[in-house]
């Protein structure tokens, strides 16, 4: 195991954040953890850590990490994979302390972060990814007809089926070169975490591949070259997703900034092109320049 030291420099808390955690677990040190002991039982995501306050939160998910170090290793994972998948914490918290103005999680970070508690996500370069099992978010699946999925698609790669799930961070490089890389990286490292499954496919479910809103980029959109690489097997107009992440709210209370972005202005000058959409990349094609 690490010492708590190396940890939180590896993790780059900024100054404020890593001093509000430090006087913490040192003030409190016996009661993090007792807490960190209990922190993710509950049902339904309902977990016993979500009920307490956000820098309690923080403290012990930063605890909880020192233990989930060894069995990252176990992994036979470098540092680097595990440290960037760590860091995942400290944007989150940079995140919280951006909009609320104080040091903490919150509860949909804690919820979020039971990925890493079940050594069950990797920050493979641009990318992160989750052994996952291929989901159709339709009526059949879900009871819900969120989506429509061709049954052709459906036969080709059954529910069920083992895939490695892609999440994008906010502020993510989608240079094309860093995708390929992280794509082709992440094939390498799952291969040898988890040599007793054979990965069918990529998987993405994001606004990012919605093709009304891919269609109005240039060429050399990072977004716009990341989403080709996918094949889009089903879209729907739910565009929840889309504007918190571009706004932080819902479409009906957005003013669009003086210094909004590029896609900032095409989602306020083109609702209806904003949606959600699943993708995938079939592993049996050739994808990666270095593959």
């Amino acid at each position: 195991m690490i010492s708590m030291d190396i940890l939180l420099g590896e993790l780059q808390f900024s100054k404020e954040i890593e001093n509000a955690i430090r006087q913490k677990l040192n003030k409190d040190s016996k009661q993090v953890s007792i807490i960190a002991e209990t922190a993710y039982d509950g049902e339904d995501f309902d977990f016993a850590l979500c009920k307490r306050m956000p820098l309690t939160r923080l403290a012990v998910l930063t605890q909880l990490l020192l233990s989930k170090y060894d069995e990252y290793r176990s992994k036979g994972l470098p540092n680097k994979i595990i440290f960037d998948t760590f860091r995942d914490v400290s944007l989150r918290a940079k995140l919280y302390f951006e909009d609320k103005g104080k040091v903490g999680l919150s509860k949909d970070d804690v919820i979020w972060f039971r990925h890493i508690m079940n050594i069950a996500i990797f920050k493979i370069g641009a990318l992160q990814f989750q052994p996952f099992e291929m989901i159709y978010l339709d009526e059949a699946t879900i009871g819900e007809a969120y989506m429509v999925f061709s049954e052709k698609q459906k036969c080709l790669l059954p529910n069920g089926s083992p895939v490695i799930n892609c999440h994008i961070q906010k502020g993510a490089n989608l240079d094309l070169l860093f995708v390929e890389d992280s794509l082709a990286s992440a094939v390498s490292v799952f291969s040898m975490a988890f040599p007793e499954t054979s990965f069918r496919a990529f998987l993405c479910y994001s606004w990012l591949l919605f093709p009304p809103m891919t269609e109005l980029l240039p060429q050399d959109s990072k977004i716009k070259q990341f989403a080709n690489k996918f094949t889009i097997i089903s879209t729907c107009n739910d565009s929840e997703q889309a504007w918190t992440n571009l706004f932080g709210q819902n479409p009906s209370k957005v003013i669009l900034p003086p210094n909004a972005s590029f896609l900032q202005e095409v989602a306020f000058k083109n609702p209806e092109a904003i949606g959600f959409a699943c993708g995938i990349i079939e592993m049996s094609k050739t994808l990666f320049n270095a593959v």
